[in-house]
Formats: structure tokens, C-alpha cells, sequence
């Protein structure tokens, strides 16, 4: 009987597997052509896991709304704001005031619900090392401009194209002097 009872678990397992994968793609696929049923399937999938008693990874949950299942697109139906903890600067270690914790908040446009999530902790940059080293190198020249640059690639471009009509002069004048061929103007003239 146990072998019976592990088959009947596991098509079970499969069966909630499919529900869970057909309420998940029905609800992404119905997105743009009627947003009320997307927001449907998404709730029945939010409804399924609990009923199921499964837990979804962090990033499928923060897909869609856990009020409505309205999936969330930022700027269209969900708005997203960090925020910043502040943290008091008494007798702590440098390294830790260095650091901040931010927060996501995430407010769903279509029910008003809203949601903290754990952001990243950063390593703020310190103002030092952003003085030590200059953004904008100068060069030994006064009369330095963004033009001066432009012209100087001009020229190397120049040269480079100067340099391949030498090549293709020097190969054409190969060719008429042995007329044997194969050289690179043949090759070029093949395409």
C-alpha cells in the first residue's frame, strides 16, 4: 500500500505543479489583452499556494500585488519609491556608518495596497577617495577642447584609409607587373 499512497502523493504533487504553472502563464499571457482576468488568475495563484500550503520563491511573490494579484509593471500599475534609513551616528564602528540599509516600497495603482521589502545594504563611497582622483583629465596643452580630440580621430582615421589605398596600389601594380593574381584587390573584388 505504501506504493500506492507514494504514486497518489506524487500525481498529486503534479497535478498542483500544472494548476500552479497554468495560473502563472495564463495570468503573464492575459497582461495586455484584459488586465481584470490576468489579475484573476493571478489571484487564484496566490490562493492555490496558500491552499496547497507552499511557499513562493521571494521574486515569484514580488511579481504581483498580494492583495488584488494585479501583476506589477512599474510606471504603469505599480509605483516603486527606495527609501533611505537613516542611522545615528553615535559611537558606532566607521565601517558601520558607512553602510545603509535601503527599503523598496512598492504601492500597487489598482488597489492602493502598499509593501516594504528589504533593499541592498551599500558601501557608500567616502568623499575622499572621490577628491583623490579627478573625473576630467587635463592634458599639457591650455587650449584643450572636446573639438581638438574630434579632429585629432579624424586624422587617424584618415591615415588608416590613406594606409589601405597605399596597399591596394601597391598590390594593383604587383598584379599588372606578374599578373598573377590572388592578391588582395582580387579578393576584394570578388565580393
Amino acid at each position: 500500500m505504501t506504493s500506492s499512497a507514494s504514486n497518489s502523493s506524487s500525481l498529486q504533487t503534479h497535478q498542483q505543479t500544472n494548476r500552479l504553472d497554468f495560473l502563472f502563464e495564463a495570468g503573464h499571457t492575459m497582461l495586455s489583452q484584459c488586465p481584470p482576468l490576468s489579475r484573476y488568475y493571478m489571484n487564484e495563484f496566490q490562493n492555490t499556494l496558500t491552499e496547497y500550503e507552499l511557499v513562493a520563491h521571494k521574486t515569484i511573490a514580488r511579481l504581483s500585488c498580494k492583495s488584488c494579484g494585479q501583476i506589477n509593471v512599474p510606471g504603469l500599475n505599480h509605483k516603486v519609491a527606495i527609501i533611505q534609513k537613516s542611522h545615528k551616528n553615535n559611537s558606532k564602528k566607521a565601517a558601520t556608518r558607512t553602510r545603509s540599509k535601503n527599503k523598496i516600497k512598492s504601492t500597487c495603482l489598482t488597489c492602493g495596497n502598499t509593501t516594504l521589502n528589504h533593499g541592498s545594504i551599500k558601501k557608500k563611497m567616502p568623499k575622499l577617495a572621490m577628491q583623490q582622483e579627478p573625473v576630467i583629465k587635463t592634458t599639457s596643452n591650455s587650449d584643450f577642447s572636446p573639438m581638438a580630440d574630434v579632429l585629432s580621430k579624424k586624422k587617424k582615421n584618415k591615415g588608416k584609409k590613406n594606409n589601405l589605398k597605399a596597399l591596394l596600389s601597391k598590390q594593383q601594380q604587383q598584379k599588372s607587373n606578374n599578373s598573377s593574381g590572388g592578391g588582395l584587390g582580387d579578393f576584394l573584388s570578388s565580393l
